[in-house]
């Protein structure tokens, strides 16, 4: 008999993300990677079934559980002042003898802890002077005689740690202190947030393989980071199916697509999900913005877009979507579609969300026929300034655009530089009923253009 344990650490999005320090928050991740590590090297469990992205599950002994119970959310407190941990158990007998009941039984317990209200080592009193970037208690100052607050602090050491190890193994890993050293020559990052489909119907069904898939799924998203990423990027991030990344503006759309491409070779190799499926596939969000806006926004913006990808995949097929965030203020992907994305004339609604795009789809636009339509649109000729003009002139009128596409095709015919014939059948390939004379289509029920989503992507890029 056993006691099965599980921890649920809270927080970790607003410890990582509440800076726009790049330093903190490379730093911030690394504590929060150090946390899982810790959890093993410290309390030697029995049997781990699983151990990232902030959730730890593991049977133990009696007196080992008594240990970790008393000692881990403390420890683990004082490594990251402002987050919090919620911790159960489960006794393995009765009914709970099996693994899967436990589990069930664990997660319920674990609802119930994560909604009562924990305080945070950090609490401060009134007449505690305050870091003005965090609301924090001062504790110290760096040499540039900036407050420091004790979270802050710690993701500072972190980093330097971190970047010494680093720079020891390869002399190339550069020192990036902030985000701006990410961006590319129009001040333009992306944030992008992918996640795997399916693992809340799948882990159910694995038994006792839990904690060997948890090791190989692990494995196989480092992996396929590894294999995609390029210089100018930093994971955030990685672990289990997740994947959080800040990263030039530039390499954003084909890094995403090679990553959820590796991400599906490399799944399929897992021997535990024989009998299950063949692989896995993922969905990801990428959310352009200003080196400067407020990261935490960028974050989330990114996770919703994931999730919109994930809703019309059905969670099936690997996809993503996009957006590039122009209003200075933050608002829901919802938001943005009604404010930004929907275009109503005096006689049609248009709307310019045309993804998600998939990485193989018969009836979906994918996102290499994006790629390639866009690549076309950069080439000499291009009447690409000219279809932002007729993006504006969709908003006043649906006749007055019409006539204005008239003359942009009339005068891309008598163009020499530019093949209307070839971005034809790009545009076909994109959708099956897109021409250059037919840049709106029928489109999940509704009237939809490619334009706007292409003219997003060209707007940030810096070639």
């Amino acid at each position: 008999m056993g006691y099965l344990y599980g921890a649920s650490v809270q927080g970790i999005q607003d410890f990582i993300f509440k800076t726009n320090k790049l330093q903190e928050i490379v730093g911030a991740s690394e504590i929060v990677k150090g946390i899982e590590s810790f959890f093993i090297q410290t309390y030697k469990p029995k049997e781990v079934l699983r151990n990232a992205g902030g959730v730890v599950k593991a049977i133990f002994e009696h007196e080992e559980c008594q240990k970790i119970v008393l000692n881990f959310p403390k420890e683990v407190m004082k490594q990251a002042y402002g987050i919090t941990i919620s911790q159960a158990v489960v006794k393995m007998e009765g009914k709970f003898s099996d693994e899967k009941e436990a589990s069930i039984e664990l997660e319920r317990l674990l609802r119930i802890q994560r909604n009562k209200p924990i305080i945070p080592l950090d609490i401060n009193l009134g007449l505690m002077k305050l870091n003005p970037r965090t609301s924090r208690t001062i504790v110290t100052y760096d040499k540039n005689n900036e407050a420091l607050d004790r979270a802050t602090l710690q993701k500072r050491e972190a980093y330097t740690e971190w970047f010494n190890i680093e720079h020891t193994k390869n002399e190339k890993v550069k020192d990036f202190k902030e985000i701006s050293a990410l961006s590319n020559s129009k001040n333009k990052i992306a944030v992008i947030h992918a996640d795997g489909n399916g693992l809340g119907q799948l882990v159910p069904k694995l038994g006792k393989k839990l904690s060997s898939f948890s090791v190989a799924l692990n494995e196989a998203t480092q992996k396929a980071f590894d294999d995609a990423k390029t210089i100018i990027m930093r994971d955030v991030v990685l672990g289990g199916d997740d994947m959080t990344v800040i990263c030039n503006a530039d390499d954003a759309l084909l890094f995403t697509k090679t990553y959820l491409e590796n991400f599906e070779k490399n799944t399929a190799t897992i021997k535990e999900l024989e009998g299950h499926t063949n692989k896995l596939t993922a969905c990801a969000g990428i959310a352009y913005c200003n080196e400067k806006y407020p990261f935490h926004y960028a974050v989330s913006l990114a996770e919703s877009l994931c999730s919109q990808a994930k809703k019309h995949s059905n969670r099936e097929s690997s996809c993503l979507m996009f957006h590039n965030i122009q209003s200075s203020n933050y608002q829901t992907w919802t938001k943005f579609v009604d404010d930004e994305l929907t275009i109503e004339n005096d006689k049609e609604t248009i709307l310019c969300d045309f993804g998600a795009y998939y990485l193989k789809n018969d009836f979906e636009p994918t996102v290499d026929a994006l790629i390639h339509v866009m690549e076309t649109y950069k080439s000499n000729g291009t009447p690409i300034s000219k279809l932002r003009e007729w993006m504006g002139e969709l908003h006043k009128s649906s006749e007055y655009a019409n006539i204005l596409l008239e003359r942009i095709n009339d005068m891309s015919v008598k163009n020499i530089e530019w093949d209307d014939k070839e971005i034809d059948k790009k545009l076909k390939d994109l959708y099956a009923s897109l021409s250059s004379k037919e840049l709106l289509v029928e489109k999940d029920g509704v009237l939809k253009t490619p334009i706007y989503d292409i003219l997003q992507i060209l707007s940030v890029s810096g070639a």
